[in-house]
């Protein structure tokens, strides 16, 4: 069974620094949901909130309508894996997947029948006599996995636990812990850096900064509709061009409810360029519905998959954009030096503002 999270005005200093400000949030039972952002932003306070080792300074945080601030971690039927998964060296596999089950008192009988269980589902279940020293990163971190579900918990907490991996063993274990979830149906509170590993693996994400919740939505929303300016860019690859002052870069051959929606309502509107989503511009017509810009071509990458081309626009901005090398579109790639139009789709364009939280 998943549970529900409610929290309400939380917020925890130190020496009268803030670290979280006054965050509030509703979590769904059974939701993936992860926590982002940079150094700092309070994600993992947050969390070790949830599971009891911080004490709030002030706020609520209530499980199925329970308050549990003052409740202690042991009471809060929470599973935790830890981003050095802090498993015990003297035990074996079978006897650290255990361990929660013990310190509940639970028969030895049932601890290695449902330590087994636990282990099967992280795919793990032939290596319970395995010391810890003998095991692989991704192996201990299947055994960390399977010790906070062990108990069967109704929330899940986990914090960075594939940074120590290498890239393609943590895009691997980032799939199956996504499909971990769907199995268990558990609420998941995940937290990482990592943009991409977030987008990957969520229901929804919530982006932090300064111990503020700044944007909480689905991948996509996130991504291709963010509220501001930080948002945007710390969750992409991203390029901004102030609208107001980009006469001589910008061609705005848009439709007025797209100015009047997306331009005349924000106080410092920015364009917000995502390089998959610009054009290469063919000849020199003026199609409605589109944003030209032209840029003279500083680099032509290739990444195998990928070509990847930057620009320098008239006003200084460096921009980049990128194609399939699969599309049949490569011969009209500029060379180093061309001068070229690009054009970027009004149903593809999103203005962020400079300030805060602007939608």
């Amino acid at each position: 069974m998943a549970s529900s999270i409610e929290i309400t005005e939380l917020s925890k200093r130190y020496s009268l620094q803030p670290v979280l400000d006054n965050i509030s949030a509703s979590i769904k039972p059974g939701e993936f949901l992860t926590l982002l952002g940079p150094s700092g932003s309070g994600k993992t306070t947050l969390l070790m909130s949830i599971a009891g080792f911080v004490r709030p300074s002030a706020g609520s945080i209530r499980v199925d309508e329970r308050e549990i601030v003052a409740l202690a971690p042991h009471k809060r039927n929470i599973g935790m894996v830890f981003q050095n998964y802090a498993l015990f060296p003297n035990m074996s596999v079978g006897e650290n997947v255990a361990y929660p089950l013990k310190i509940r008192r639970v028969s030895r009988a049932e601890r290695e029948e449902r330590a087994r269980r636990a282990l099967g589902a992280v795919q793990m279940d032939s290596f319970a006599e395995r010391r810890i020293d003998q095991l692989s990163g991704g192996q201990r971190q299947r055994v960390a996995v399977a010790r906070a579900i062990v108990f069967e918990p109704n929330i899940i907490l986990m914090d960075e636990p594939l940074s120590a991996l290498d890239k393609r063993l943590r895009e691997e274990m980032q799939v199956e812990l996504k499909a971990l979830h769907e199995r268990l149906g558990r609420t998941i509170i995940y937290v990482t850096h990592d943009q991409k590993e977030a987008l990957t693996m969520s229901d929804r994400v919530a982006v932090l900064k300064a111990g503020r919740i700044r944007q909480i939505a689905a991948p996509r929303d996130i991504y291709e509709r963010p509220l501001d300016r930080f948002v945007a860019d710390f969750i992409g690859d991203s390029t901004f061009i102030p609208v107001q002052e980009s006469a001589g870069v910008l061609d705005l051959a848009v439709s007025d409810a797209f100015r009047s929606d997306h331009i005349r309502r924000r106080e410092k509107p920015l364009l917000l360029l995502r390089p998959e989503k610009i054009e290469i511009a063919s000849g020199a017509e003026r199609q409605h519905g589109f944003i030209y810009f032209t840029g003279v071509a500083e680099q032509v990458l290739f990444q195998g998959d990928l070509v990847i081309v930057y620009s320098r626009l008239a006003d200084g901005t460096r921009l980049r954009l990128q194609r399939g090398t699969r599309q049949n579109t490569m011969k009209d790639l500029p060379n180093v030096g061309d001068t070229f139009r690009m054009a970027l789709n009004e149903a593809d364009a999103w203005v962020v503002d400079e300030v805060e939280g602007s939608a």
